[in-house]
């Protein structure tokens, strides 16, 4: 990956003289953003470009260039890599579209050249796609001009899954004072993708902050892994999400959607910020390129008590605390006011204070406090006649951040001219409303507890203990794979129980005499349920009864139900349970992702399940503190918790479930989704009352 972002000699091939041709635009970005290893040309025509030789034999060219940049019909794609084999060229940029992102037979010519480079060693970036830069030694390979002036060196990189997205956050970010060192557009990720990019950066010097934009991930759990072996901030820019984005990313770079919620998780456990706009990602990225919030203590200075009031609300919604402002403070800054007409809190009101200069005493002394571990500077400002002032001011903002390591978000309000103006002078960011300084404030102080999170102890879940019967398993699992992939209800209840799962008691009446044997056993009241293979919302069909009290009921609601689903194919019998007190209902349950493995999903159970659409989903492998921050994310809960003298859920026993799934799926691969549904807690206690296994 070394050799592809910092070359010693390139290879554009697909150069000719022609004034249309973009492979000349490679040629002049390179010589215009400075680059300066070896260059050489290729095309089938020959002549001279920029005063290097369009070459049109390879046989010409020395065997020591490091990269190839290929931009020419995707039909000649082949052949060409294996020219650049043949000279030892084992690096490729391939800008070429027209492959798998077109038609069949472009994923042809894909196939092909993805074979030729796995057979050779061979890594590319691309097809299809503008390709990279790296702004801190003048590579710039993309077939468009671009303007050095317009990309500033820093430290944001971005991965992009788009051409057009790439550039579009290299613009935002010049206009936000963002440098940035690696642009990297994917194209097609034939050979390459974000997991390979994710590493290279996470190691790569020049690079703080790495953003990407996906809109497919076809190794989501290569994917964590990367993400969570980097301590830099990571940003995502999932798109892709909705039925008719997948038809236009399809289109655009072959993408595939993966299920949003199991994206958003899986940020959640990395501990990624994903946003859903431009503007989202680019504020992101301002927050990381000033120093850190390193505590929930902020100090909001505006110079408009509006301004100041708007900032405070957003402050306290976001969570951060405003400290009191101390009698030497403010004696110092009293002496400053024309008149008593402000009362000096925090917010700081400086309505009054006209001299600019003086800002930057007041932000030095709000610095220096050991209770203040950021400020939030509202500044207004007159177009003319105060634009050199405020030029010294944030000027020296700069300079007092770093010299404190505290971070200084400004907040300018001027004409439209005199703020781009403005911007055009500084080398920080700055921000456009109150509430946008706070979200890139939160960002900051989240990267920093996700940080101190990651270096702490995870807490693993518990193991399985006893023996398990798992060749009856497996002959079960066979057997609903032959015939309609979902283990009835009594086998999936009884895997539950040998799994060390408490489940509710029960048996299985297979003709209706039975069911007066095995209530004897079992006691009063019972609950009835048909048990119907391919059945998943037994209640909707009339197939669940319930306050069954005496042999009288159980007598005619049983042959009622018999009745009812005998003619069902996939009816084996009706299975009786004991009822049991339900306070509180979850449903717990797992699937399997083919990008991010097994999916553990956590939510308000029972028949609001789907009315209520409260859960959580996470990618494994789970921990305690994953399972508890599950719980934590449900909008019920308090009530899990424990609300009002009611006992909550046994967090223990819920980690005893998750963990006894976890080993299931290892178990038995044919699994492809559990669900309990639901585990039912009463007095602090849980049991199953149903599952759910379906064979893929």
């Amino acid at each position: 990956m070394n050799k592809i972002f910092n070359p010693s000699s390139i290879l554009v091939i697909g150069v000719s003289e022609h004034p249309n041709n973009l492979a000349r635009n490679i040629v002049a970005n390179l010589i215009d953003f400075k680059w300066t290893g070896d260059l050489y040309l290729y095309g089938k025509k020959g002549g001279r470009y920029l005063g290097y030789e369009i070459h049109t034999e390879m046989t010409a060219l020395p065997d020591t260039i490091e990269l190839a940049v290929i931009l020419t019909p995707a039909v000649t794609v082949p052949d060409l890599m294996r020219s650049c084999i043949k000279k030892n060229i084992v690096n490729l940029v391939i800008e070429t579209g027209g492959f798998s992102e077109f038609s069949e037979a472009g994923k042809s010519l894909e196939d092909e050249i993805k074979a030729i480079a796995q057979e050779h060693g061979v890594k590319f970036v691309g097809p299809n796609g503008i390709s990279i830069v790296n702004r801190h030694n003048g590579l710039c390979l993309p077939f468009m001009r671009l303007i050095p002036a317009e990309i500033l060196p820093g430290g944001l990189s971005v991965i992009s899954q788009s051409g057009g997205l790439a550039l579009t956050y290299i613009g935002l970010g010049r206009k936000e004072n963002l440098g940035v060192a690696k642009v990297i557009s994917m194209g097609n990720k034939s050979s390459l993708d974000e997991v390979d990019y994710l590493k290279f950066l996470a190691a790569d010097p020049d690079t703080k902050v790495i953003g990407l934009y996906l809109e497919s991930m076809d190794r989501g759990r290569e994917f964590m892994a990367a993400l969570q072996d980097c301590k830099k901030p990571v940003i995502l820019h999932k798109s892709n999400t909705s039925e008719q984005s997948q038809v236009i990313a399809k289109s655009h770079t072959a993408a595939l959607a993966v299920d949003d919620d199991v994206v958003t998780a899986a940020c959640r456990k990395c501990g990624v910020f994903r946003v859903h706009s431009f503007q989202q990602f680019i504020n992101c990225a301002k927050a990381f390129s000033i120093p850190a919030m390193r505590g929930d203590n902020l100090m909001v200075v505006s110079r408009s008590g509006g301004h100041a009031v708007v900032a405070a609300d957003a402050a306290a919604a976001a969570g951060f605390n405003l400290p009191a402002l101390s009698e030497e403070f403010v004696d110092k800054i009293s002496r400053r006011f024309r008149a008593a007409v402000i009362k000096l809190t925090n917010p700081l009101d400086l309505g009054d204070i006209f001299d600019i200069d003086y800002y930057i005493t007041i932000l030095e002394m709000a610095l220096e406090r050991d209770d203040v571990d950021g400020v939030l500077l509202n500044h207004v400002f007159q177009a003319e006649s105060e634009f050199a002032s405020t030029l010294r001011l944030v000027q020296k903002v700069e300079t007092l951040q770093l010299r404190h390591n505290k971070p200084v978000t400004i907040v300018l309000f001027s004409s439209v001219s005199a703020v781009a103006k403005l911007m055009g002078e500084i080398s920080i960011p700055a921000f456009s409303e109150p509430l946008a300084a706070i979200e890139a404030l939160t960002v900051s102080l989240t990267h920093k507890c996700n940080l101190e999170k990651n270096a702490q102890t995870l807490t693993p879940l518990p193991g399985v203990a006893g023996d398990i019967a798992r060749p009856l398993f497996a002959e079960w699992l066979d057997d609903a794979a032959r015939r309609d992939q979902t283990l009835f209800a009594d086998q999936a209840l009884t895997l539950m129980q040998e799994y060390g799962l408490p489940v509710v008691p029960g048996a299985l009446a297979r003709h209706p005499h039975e069911l007066f044997e095995e209530s004897e056993e079992l006691g009063f009241p019972l609950v009835l349920k048909a048990v119907v293979s391919h059945m998943s919302h037994k209640s909707d069909a009339g197939g669940v009864l319930t306050g069954i009290a005496d042999l009288k009921t159980l007598e005619d609601v049983g042959a009622l139900l018999f009745e009812r689903f005998a003619v069902n194919p996939g009816f084996c019998g009706v299975l009786m349970q004991k009822q049991v007190d339900t306070s509180l209902e979850l449903i717990v349950g797992a699937r399997r992702d083919p990008s991010f493995g097994d999916i553990f999903l956590l939510g308000m159970g029972g028949i609001y399940a789907e009315i209520l659409d409260d859960v959580q989903v996470m990618p494994g492998p789970l921990n305690r503190e994953v399972v508890q921050a599950m719980v934590d994310g449900l909008r019920g809960a308090r009530i899990l918790r424990g609300a009002r003298g009611k006992a909550g859920i046994d967090m223990e026993l819920l980690c005893q479930v998750m963990a006894r799934l976890q080993v299931l799926l290892n178990d038995y691969p044919k699994i492809s989704e559990v669900e309990i549904n639901p585990l039912v807690f009463s007095a602090g206690s849980g049991m199953i009352v149903d599952a759910r296994v379906v064979v893929c």
